[in-house]
């Protein structure tokens, strides 16, 4: 009889009932059974402690719903965990659910939807459209050690584009010279919380970053090294702990090499799931390519100083009157820096100077169907930080370029008179064109003794291209005085400036513009009247 008695009061206890009628009614209003029954909310991060007993985690849908649900279950690093879905449905009517309490048994109602055993390797179930009713997920450590578990109900619209802040998932890569620069979208979950970890390789995509830190430990243990007969070099393996920031550098990349990228975002400490992977193989820069006339405009600082132009001689050339039909005409102007030019042909070097503010390539003796490799470099790594763009442009119609054909002396030459202290004449070599072309003068006066500051005197022609210089002295305080005017032909032209003022500096500055083109400056002419007879 007592016997009897015992096993009544124990099966009491393992079969409680809990009785839905609505089922969301009884799970959403008493918050101590939520506590006990794990209830994972959707469109979050559940962490949890997982030990070696069975644990039961439950995902209620309300109601019928057009969304499609997603479990994905991430161990943490060097654990393996089983676990397994199953789904309770709802009758049409909200009949009554009876679920055992029972942690320990795993023949629990339900159907079964997936079973997995994953090895610090997240995993991920498509369910589809999330049907009414409970879902059960039951996980347990395959070894005596207790481990985080990070669980994620996601119920997202059937188009993504219904979807509030979807982002999707990938690296951007931009090539900036010997450096490219990663960056990646937020996590759409907790972005604020979040924190970044990329991990690079030459060999693979890794996927856990525990992998990674096992690999990148064991190179370190063993210091691997390589002599020269061996076949291959050591694989590049990186991993840099980022925080919250989602863009990267990377520089020293080998030409011809394939690298592999990977964003792990973590969540908690050992808890961190895939966010992005990409890869890469890093190649050398092709010419670009010029068409007849048409400027190209590059950022030679985002190239790393460096960049190279390709021009192919058409055979129908678009010939010009009283123009050689075998001569190519470049011009290049590197805006706030000095380069280096070179043009080659079939590999053979032509030409190689030395470039700032503009200059116009004279090549002779083209053939149709060659092709021309202009090359440009920055002088230094100073200058190439200065550095802003370039522009190149290859024609072999001399009218369509759109600067004035300047002189090859580019002085402004300064006539001194005995006894005029208060005006100068100064005097320069006119343009070539077959237009007329407009000169301006402009006098600067300089708050401060230019004597004491560098004076360049060659002007950076990408300030003045359009006209007037937008060139300021070192303390900005100056006024301008302009005069413009159509100057003639094949002369040295000559300009008187008037009301000087006594101990003042001055900068000279002559432009001249081409008709429907652009304008260019001759050199900086500094100049002061602290003695009579201006210096």
């Amino acid at each position: 009889m007592l016997v009897r008695l015992w096993l009544a009061v124990l099966m009491t206890e393992l079969l409680t009932v809990v009785a839905f009628k609505p089922l969301e009614a009884n799970l959403t209003r008493d918050g101590h059974s939520l506590k006990q029954m794990n209830v994972v909310p959707p469109d979050s991060d559940y962490i949890v402690p997982v030990t070696k007993s069975r644990t039961k985690f439950l995902i209620l849908i309300h109601q019928d719903s057009d969304r499609n649900l997603s479990v994905t279950v991430t161990p943490s690093c060097n654990s393996i965990l089983n676990w397994d879905l199953k789904f309770i449905p709802l009758t049409k009517y909200n009949q009554t659910v009876i679920i055992s309490r029972n942690n320990n048994k795993s023949s629990d109602i339900g159907r079964l939807l997936i079973e997995y055993t994953g090895v610090s390797i997240p995993a991920t179930y498509q369910h589809g459209k999330a049907k009414r009713g409970l879902y059960v997920i039951s996980a347990q450590t395959a070894t005596d050690e207790d481990s985080k578990v990070m669980f994620y109900v996601g119920l997202n619209q059937n188009s993504p584009k219904n979807q509030f802040g979807f982002r999707s998932n990938g690296i951007k890569i931009k090539k900036g010279g010997q450096k490219i620069y990663l960056r990646w979208n937020l996590s759409h979950i907790d972005h604020h919380l979040m924190k970044y970890s990329l991990v690079i390789s030459s060999s693979k995509i890794y996927s856990t970053i525990c992998e990674a830190e096992m690999r990148l430990e064991e190179k370190l243990t063993t210091n691997l090294t390589y002599t020269e007969d061996d076949l291959q070099p050591e694989d590049r393996l990186e991993i840099h702990h980022l925080e919250h920031n989602t863009s990267y550098t990377m520089t020293d990349l080998i030409y011809d090499e394939t690298y592999y990228f990977t964003v792990f975002v973590f969540h908690e400490l050992h808890i961190a799931t895939h966010h992005a992977n990409a890869t890469y193989k890093f190649q050398k820069s092709k010419p670009i390519g010029l068409k007849d006339a048409k400027p190209r405009v590059i950022n030679l600082r985002a190239q790393n100083g460096k960049a190279s132009f390709r021009y192919k001689v058409g055979n129908k050339r678009q010939l010009e009157k009283d123009v050689h039909p075998n001569t190519l005409y470049w011009y290049v102007m590197p805006c706030d820096g000095v380069v280096y030019v070179e043009i080659r042909c079939r590999k053979t070097l032509l030409i190689s100077k030395r470039v700032f503010g503009y200059e116009k390539f004279i090549i002779n003796n083209t053939k149709s169907g060659e092709r021309y490799v202009l090359k440009v470099e920055s002088v230094s790594v100073d200058e190439t930080q200065r550095i802003r763009s370039i522009e190149v442009m290859a024609t072999v119609r001399p009218t369509m370029i759109p600067m004035p054909d300047m002189p090859r002396d580019l002085s402004v030459q300064q006539y001194v008179g005995p006894d005029d202290c208060n005006s100068v004449k100064i005097g320069w070599f006119s343009a070539n064109s077959l237009t007329d072309l407009k000169y301006c003068v402009y006098v600067q006066e300089n708050s401060n003794n230019l004597e004491s500051v560098d004076f360049s005197v060659k002007p950076d022609q990408c300030k003045v291209r359009y006209g007037k210089s937008r060139r300021s002295d070192v303390s900005n305080n100056y006024r301008t005085k302009t005069r413009c005017y159509i100057g003639e032909k094949g002369i040295v032209l000559v300009e008187k400036i008037l009301k000087l003022k006594p101990l003042t500096t001055y900068t000279i500055q002559v432009t001249v513009t081409k008709p429907r083109g652009r304008t260019l400056s001759y050199d900086l002419l500094k100049l002061d009247t602290y003695s009579c007879g201006l210096n």
